[in-house]
């Protein structure tokens, strides 16, 4: 197998490099999608295959990386015959000749978990326990599966999980018998008030009597304030709730112009023959300005950042901007139906 792992070496290194060095005429071929999404030509193929092969040319069978190595070739080489075709049946018959040994379940699980753990990681790039789980699972990936070109192995030195602290900064403080008060939308004062702490699938929660009339929940990960919430109320004499809801409402280390997204779905449940409904929502959250002043209801805020939110659900788009001054809270927001203000606040 060495000898005929040389042989197609050096033969398709040739033709890679016949093909490369044509640079007055184009390639032709199919476009393929890479891992990313993106279309995968024939020049982008063959010079894959051209670092594929090179790295396999190199390798030994009793290498850790083999296996990896090994299989990362056989795709490259039918990455190449998909994008620019294979007349001649030479690049087939090289990888006809390959006897790669199978990537292990245990290989695949590695990947599975690392990809999971990056996933998690960088939603909250300041979570120290998310930090080490992906450490970890990087570092098992590397056992399980080998780190043919090191890349791994770059990622794990990069990382730097005991320097990973979430910011000072609080623009929701929480604790028992913290309360604001609002001059609401419809002009009435309202008060809402964190009554306890719950735990709910596993992350606890600050449970408000209600928020803008209806049961909510604050927690804050990282740098990341969520808000879950159940809506319910009546219209003409027809009861509704929803399932819950969570949103991220606040990212406060977001740099001016830095976006986020929550999509949500939930099921809203009518009183009597009323079918359930089933809603898909998009919030669309944007740092629109940091560390303002704004004047509320006569008082000077500082540290403020301003938030603007666009909703989009059923066919309609809702636009909403929130002020947040730091250490205290919501002190502000806005809607086409008018504003709410904040008039007074008990923070423990």
């Amino acid at each position: 197998m060495k000898t005929l792992k040389n042989a197609s070496f050096f033969v398709l290194s040739m033709f890679l490099f016949t093909m490369i060095s044509c640079d007055d005429e184009p390639l032709e071929g199919e476009f393929l999608t890479d891992e990313g999404g993106s279309e995968l030509s024939c020049v982008q193929a063959t010079q894959n295959l051209a670092n594929a092969s090179a790295t396999y040319g190199t390798t030994s069978a009793g290498d850790a990386n083999y296996t990896v190595i090994c299989n990362a070739y056989a795709v490259a080489l039918q990455d190449m015959i998909n994008a620019c075709g294979d007349d001649t049946g030479g690049i087939q018959t090289i990888l006809d000749a390959l006897d790669c040994p199978a990537i292990s379940d245990d290989c695949t699980n590695a990947q599975t978990a690392t990809a999971n753990a990056e996933t998690a990681y960088n939603a909250d790039t300041t979570n120290a326990t998310l930090c080490n789980a992906y450490q970890t699972a990087l570092e098992n990936e590397i056992t399980q599966c080998g780190d043919a070109d090191g890349s791994l192995q770059d990622i794990v030195d990069g990382l730097d999980c005991t320097t990973v602290v979430a910011t000072d900064d609080d623009y929701w403080p929480r604790a028992i018998g913290n309360s604001w008060t609002y001059n609401s939308l419809n002009g009435e004062i309202e008060t809402y008030t964190i009554l306890n702490t719950e735990t709910i699938d596993g992350n606890e929660y600050y449970a408000f009597d209600e928020l803008f009339d209806t049961p909510s929940w604050l927690r804050k990960s990282g740098t990341s304030y969520y808000v879950r919430s159940i809506v319910s109320g009546e219209v003409g004499g027809i009861e509704f709730t929803s399932t819950p809801i969570e949103l991220k409402m606040i990212k406060d280390d977001a740099v001016v112009g830095e976006t986020w997204q929550s999509e949500v779905s939930y099921t809203i449940t009518y009183s009597g023959a009323i079918p359930d409904v089933d809603v898909v929502a998009t919030y669309d959250f944007e740092m629109i300005e940091r560390n303002i002043s704004r004047t509320v209801e006569g008082v000077d805020y500082t540290d403020v950042i301003h938030i603007e939110t666009v909703v989009s659900a059923v066919g309609s788009v809702v636009t909403v901007q929130y002020y947040y001054a730091k250490d205290i809270g919501m002190i502000e927001y806005i809607t086409d139906a008018g504003t709410a203000t904040l008039t007074d606040y008990i923070l423990n």
